[in-house]
């Protein structure tokens, strides 16, 4: 009798078990599908009014999470802002709220995707300037888009050496236009030409853009054989100066001293001075040995039959404070063999843009790329090709909705049940032997 009462209270201790597992795994599903979909805050509007001076029909409203965020950007700190709330509908008796980037903001505008105004239409706040959420009072229709737009005062920042910067980072994925005129960028400090584009499409944003207020470019002339006095001009782009540039025909490398720790710098080579691909070490000054902890990360793009671009910033894990830049240049193999390489790549390029859309396409980057360490040979190769065939990385600009962010949701709560069923079963074996 004893025996039998203790299964039982053992059996009563595993069922609570079980049911906690499986509410907790219950709960778990819904929050997830909420990621990208409404919020359960409410915020209390009862004392704002719309556009038009009405006060509007309920006195709450829901905060949404936008679906896509876009950014319209150039040489200005002012940007324009755009959130895009896609599926739904409600009417004005349940208007919702999204929530802006904090700044100052102006000239609000609630349309569809068409351009046609939605009203009722308001935000919360005394002045739209220091407002935090916009209330869109209605959305009529699932099949059409919500666009709320505004601008946002200050957001980029333009340093003294002339770069205009702005780190992006966001759960979700971002699309940003970049205005005519500015045809090079850097995405974590990576050249990216966007001369054919309309901007960049960032998945799963985390990304530190950065491009130049002036790209006008300084001219050196270099002497490489004295005696035939032949002479090539290397074009540089930086965010600095650029001292005395030398050539060293023996070792088959320029040197020139850096100005600042973590200068940004665009080479454009001739290839009948340095053959691609190329090496770049930052040692101290006066020291010409190169050793592996030297050597700095590069970008190779754009090559031509006559030219090379390379780029790099003077930053290395033990860099000094004051040093010198050896950009090296490969043999006459190692350039032959990143020639077949290329050829490969744009003949595959070719067979895939043939069923591909590239109108209004954008480069679209991941945003979780390591920014530590220096890239081996065979990754500065692949760089080189990569952007070297940039139509391969472009995506269509309106199907960017990615389920990125939803995927790892999926497998973190994926990984914790199948560790809760392991427990469960563990507990399940050890009350059987008992």
């Amino acid at each position: 009798m004893q025996r039998c009462s203790e299964f039982q209270f053992q059996s009563k201790i595993l069922n609570k078990i079980v049911f906690a597992i499986v509410f907790t795994i219950i709960i778990l599903f819904p929050m997830n599908s909420q990621v990208f979909g409404q919020s359960n805050e409410q915020i209390d509007i009862s004392k704002y009014y719309d556009s038009e001076g009405e006060k509007f029909d309920a006195d709450f409203g829901q905060v949404l999470e936008t679906d896509k965020l876009i950014f319209e950007i150039g040489k200005n700190e002012n940007v324009h802002v755009k959130h895009v709330i896609t599926g739904s509908a409600w009417g004005s008796d349940t208007p919702k709220l999204i929530k802006m980037l904090p700044g100052k903001h102006s000239n609000l505008e609630v349309t569809d995707e068409d351009g046609d105004y939605l009203r009722p239409m308001g935000f919360v706040g005394e002045t739209f300037e220091e407002s935090e959420y916009i209330i869109a009072g209605q959305k009529a229709f699932r099949g059409y888009d919500l666009v709320a737009e505004y601008d946002l005062e200050d957001f980029l920042e333009l340093s003294e050496y002339g770069m205009w910067s702005k780190h992006f980072e966001f759960n979700h994925d971002v699309l940003i236009y970049i205005d005519e005129g500015i045809d090079l960028v850097f995405h974590n400090s990576r050249p990216v030409d966007i001369s054919d584009a309309n901007g960049i499409n960032c998945i799963g944003c985390n990304l530190h853009l950065e491009f130049f207020d002036k790209s006008d470019t300084i001219r050196k002339v270099i002497t490489k054989d004295e005696n035939k006095m032949e002479e090539f001009v290397v074009e540089f782009l930086s965010d600095g100066k650029i001292d005395d540039v030398s050539f060293t025909e023996e070792l088959s490398y320029l040197s020139f001293d850096i100005n600042r720790e973590n200068q940004l710098y665009v080479l454009k080579i001739p290839l009948d001075l340095l053959l691609s691909p190329y090496q770049v070490y930052l040692t101290e000054t006066g020291v010409d040995i190169f050793d592996q902890s030297d050597k700095i990360r590069k970008m190779e793009y754009q090559q031509t039959d006559t030219h090379a671009n390379v780029s790099f910033r003077a930053f290395t894990n033990n860099a000094p404070s004051e040093g010198t830049i050896h950009v090296v240049g490969a043999t006459e193999m190692e350039h032959e063999r990143l020639l077949e390489q290329l050829g490969k790549r744009v003949h595959n390029a070719g067979n895939e843009s043939e069923t591909g859309n590239e109108s209004g396409s954008l480069p679209a980057f991941s945003g979780n790329e390591s920014e530590t360490g220096n890239e081996s040979e065979t990754g500065n190769e692949s760089n080189t090709m990569m952007n070297n065939q940039v139509e391969q990385m472009y995506e269509n600009w309106e199907d960017t909705n990615s389920n990125m962010n939803n995927k790892e949701d999926n497998t973190i709560i994926f990984i914790v049940i199948g560790i809760v069923a392991v427990i469960i079963i563990g507990i399940i074996i050890k009350l059987k032997k008992n």
